[in-house]
């Protein structure tokens, strides 16, 4: 019986450590619907009407009045289209920044985020498997869009 108890909780520890290696159960993938929605709900007013710098399947913008910067939604077909165009995103953010920033990145089996941080601006690409979100903003701004992409865990 013993022995059974140690063959199941180490089946679970090594579950546990590969769902963990693997960056599963850690994300959030949005779709379109619970973009608008989730935003939507903040205040926040949705376009799917604007131009996107990258072509997408899904563009979505959410713009609020108070606030200096847009919150840009991408949905592609599959994952590998995300992965290129967040490499865009990646080799472009000196188009976004006015000094040299810090830029940190994050990867994993799903996901890939960049925050870079200049002395005023503070810009995030934020990937999970086939969508991205993209935000340019100022410093001022850090810690309003941080809680924004903490609660839909991007």
């Amino acid at each position: 019986m013993k022995n059974n108890k140690s063959i199941i909780l180490g089946i679970a520890l090594i579950i546990i450590v590969c769902i963990i290696t693997v960056g599963c159960g850690f994300y959030n993938l949005l779709d379109a619907k619970d973009f608008k929605e989730h935003f939507g709900a903040l205040g926040y007013t949705i376009s799917d009407s604007e131009t996107p710098k990258y072509e997408a399947d899904t563009y979505l913008v959410a713009t609020k009045e108070d606030v200096p910067y847009k919150i840009e939604y991408y949905e592609f077909e599959d994952e590998l289209a995300a992965k290129k165009v967040y490499k865009k995103y990646f080799d472009s953010i000196s188009d976004y920044i006015t000094t040299d920033s810090k830029n940190k990145e994050t990867t994993g089996a799903v996901l890939s985020k960049t925050v870079a941080v200049s002395d005023n601006e503070y810009i995030i690409i934020s990937r999970v498997k086939n969508t991205l979100i993209f935000i340019a903003s100022t410093k001022d701004y850090k810690s309003e869009i941080d809680n924004l992409l903490e609660d839909i865990k991007y």
